[in-house]
């Protein structure tokens, strides 16, 4: 007489528990998974800015002591990113791990490859547009607004002497967008209030709401945007200039790390 030959299996009711089990585990897993995989790019993140501000360093011994200016026109003025790389020798460290913007091909500029996957870069030196004179009226030059606040200047740059509290003034900052490119001669330069840079998707919030900055000694840190914009030494005693724009919102008073004058 054949007896029948008892089989083991999970019941439904075992299976969807076990489902629910690895659905629960992934739902924990994937966002930690997420967290570790941004922070590894924001380690290389923080090694470009590294390594390129060490870069600017290095150029100035071989530059009178100076740093470079950072827009390019033409075959003339070549931009800050292309003074310097001479010193990094890496293509690849100008472009940040995070910076997911597309640039198209490249145009006809004798320094590009034409027709080729344009080369992206990410960061900028601290420098702004002249938004407004100063008590003097300067607009451009070496007495101008900008030429005070920022480490480099319109005139050709300045002396990497001329900057008083080097370990807390921003030298390079993010500024990732779909025309800053290794050929292109402006959108170079970056300041707090630049819209590249405030943007979603630039350099205002790359990481947890901050991003890694250069600074003038040569080390490089991470700062929410805020931490940058407190006043620094001086600064927080200076009262505000009569020429400053009153807009302390865009323009709040004093800039912290973004301005030299500490």
């Amino acid at each position: 007489m054949n007896q029948l030959r008892a089989t083991k299996a999970f019941t439904l009711i075992e299976l969807l528990v076990v489902i629910a089990i690895i659905a629960i585990l992934a739902a924990i897993l994937f966002p930690v998974f997420a967290q570790a995989k941004m922070a590894a790019k924001k380690t290389s993140d923080l090694s470009n800015v590294k390594q390129l501000t060490l870069g600017v360093m290095m150029y100035g011994n071989d530059n009178d002591d100076d740093y470079p200016f950072c827009w390019g026109w033409s075959s003339e003025w070549k931009p800050w990113h292309q003074q310097v790389d001479p010193y990094v020798k890496s293509l690849a460290l100008w472009k940040s791990p995070v910076d997911n913007w597309g640039r198209g091909t490249e145009g006809n500029d004798p320094t590009c490859l034409p027709g080729k996957e344009t080369r992206g870069v990410t960061y900028s030196m601290n420098y702004t547009w002249p938004a407004f004179a100063n008590d003097s009226g300067t607009w451009w030059g070496s007495g101008s607004e900008q030429c005070n606040m920022s480490p480099t200047c319109d005139s050709g740059g300045q002396s990497q002497t001329s900057v008083p509290a080097v370990a807390s003034t921003i030298l390079i900052a993010p500024r990732p967008n779909w025309y800053h490119q290794w050929c292109e001669g402006w959108a170079t330069e970056v300041f707090f209030n630049y819209g590249e840079f405030t943007m979603k998707g630039g350099g205002e919030k790359m990481f947890n709401n901050g991003t890694n900055y250069g600074l003038c000694d040569g080390h490089a840190k991470f700062f929410t945007k805020d931490a940058t914009l407190k006043g620094q030494g001086s600064q927080t005693g200076t009262p505000k200039p009569s020429y400053w724009p009153s807009d302390p919102v865009n323009w709040p008073w004093p800039v912290g790390m973004w301005d030299k004058r500490q």
